[in-house]
């Protein structure tokens, strides 16, 4: 009895250490102050993309303003879009910008890679917009891409190509590039994303997959290692199939001589089911890191 009391001593001490070391992010588990004057609000607005207009809901932060923004961009199809991400986010003081892609969830259009790329892209440029940035409160030299699984390789195509996007964070990232190369791997990839395609429309997965193979070189995003390095990168990594392609990039970057890479591995499935909190925090921490860092 005496042993077990001393051993939870021990494990309690233990936990408040870790606790110490490292804290919990304020806005992971508390509301910030009222602002009667410039309160949190969402709009709910749609976004011009190539005949299309793409569903968007926008969380706007409080304060005065105007705020970094975040684009968080979701996976395929999209069953997990990370609203308690967008939430703590917005907690932090960072307006959070999410989006369907063409041909998804009810989105006119038909769905494609290039054409979700695209997509991205008409965001960013809707976010820029002069009427656009005073409107929403938006500090247009704070954007910041943030994507999970075929988003993560949604902000790491969208950075790598666009030099003035602040920051990335790609999170348990697919890439595209490589997903045809082990045939196998690619087996087991195909059977689980035509299980999850629903949502999708005017396509197929394996079209999708061809597609991928057409651009397999330049979708490799190992190859974007040059075009990122100048600026803070977050790898987020689960025991997935993605991770061994996530730890290609971060040495990809680290021989191209980036210092504002970081990177995490979370023991848990893709979706981060078990980790949430975690994930919040992780990404919390990094935003704010770029907060300080833009401060000084």
């Amino acid at each position: 009895m005496q042993r077990a009391v001393i051993a939870a001593v021990f494990l309690g001490l233990s936990w408040a250490c870790r606790l110490t070391a490292q804290q919990m992010p304020a806005a992971v588990v508390a509301d910030p102050l009222p602002d009667k004057q410039h309160p949190p609000s969402l709009a709910i607005l749609t976004v011009p993309s190539h005949g299309v207009e793409l569903d968007v809901w926008f969380y706007l932060a409080s304060g005065p303003g105007p705020h970094g923004t975040v684009i968080l961009v979701h996976g395929l199809p999209g069953y997990e879009m990370n609203g308690d991400l967008a939430q703590s986010i917005r907690r932090a003081g960072w307006n959070v910008v999410l989006f369907h892609y063409r041909g998804d969830w009810g989105a006119s259009g038909a769905f494609s890679f290039s054409s979700a790329i695209e997509d991205a892209t008409e965001v960013v440029r809707f976010l820029r917009e002069p009427t656009n940035a005073t409107k929403y409160g938006i500090d247009t030299r704070q954007l910041v891409m943030i994507g999970h699984s075929f988003g993560g390789f949604i902000a790491g195509y969208a950075a790598a190509q666009d030099p003035s996007i602040k920051a990335v964070a790609m999170i348990s990232a697919v890439n595209l590039g490589t997903i045809n190369a082990d045939p196998k791997g690619r087996q087991t990839r195909l059977k689980r994303w035509e299980a999850q395609a629903h949502p999708l429309h005017g396509t197929t997965t394996a079209e999708l997959f061809a597609e991928a193979e057409r651009h397999a070189k330049d979708w490799d995003y190992i190859q974007w290692a040059e075009g990122l390095r100048t600026r803070p990168v977050l790898l987020v990594e689960a025991d997935d199939q993605n991770h061994t392609d996530m730890d290609a990039l971060a040495t990809a970057l680290g021989q191209k001589g980036a210092t504002m890479i970081e990177k995490d591995a979370v023991a848990t499935d893709h979706s981060f089911s078990d980790h949430r909190i975690e994930l919040q925090a992780i990404v919390i921490r990094w935003l704010e890191k770029l907060a300080r860092s833009e401060s000084r």
